[in-house]
């Protein structure tokens, strides 16, 4: 069964470029350019992963996480920012976040990140 990947990103041309990337890695995607968006996938489907863009409007990622997080707690969530601070960072673990990214993203690194998110569920044989 293909994991689902919820990706929130408000730059369309990115969306573009990851759908088609992390399908060819085996990933069923759903896209959304905002928060608002994300919210209606989130009340609907419970995800494997969701990387979800810290800044957007007009409801941020950190809000985004949050409804996931209660929703789903067994979905992971990597934040992604182009404008780290400390202060983001921890406030995305303590609400739950298990990756914190920043942009430019490369995407070798985030598939590195599911992948290892990913055997983390596997028990052990």
């Amino acid at each position: 069964m293909q994991p689902s990947l919820l990706f929130v990103d408000d730059e369309p041309n990115f969306l573009v470029l990851v759908d088609r990337v992390l399908s060819k890695e085996g990933y069923r995607i759903t896209t959304a350019l905002d928060g608002r968006q994300a919210l209606v996938y989130v009340d609907c489907v419970d995800f494997s992963f969701a990387v979800l863009d810290i800044k957007m409007a007009p409801i941020d990622g950190i809000a985004v996480l949050a409804r996931i997080k209660k929703r789903s707690p067994s979905t992971h969530v990597i934040m992604v920012t182009g404008y780290p601070t400390e202060e983001s960072r921890a406030e995305c673990i303590k609400l739950g976040a298990d990756g914190y990214l920043t942009k430019p993203i490369h995407l070798s690194e985030l598939i590195t990140l599911l992948r290892d998110l990913m055997l983390s569920d596997t028990p052990p044989s």
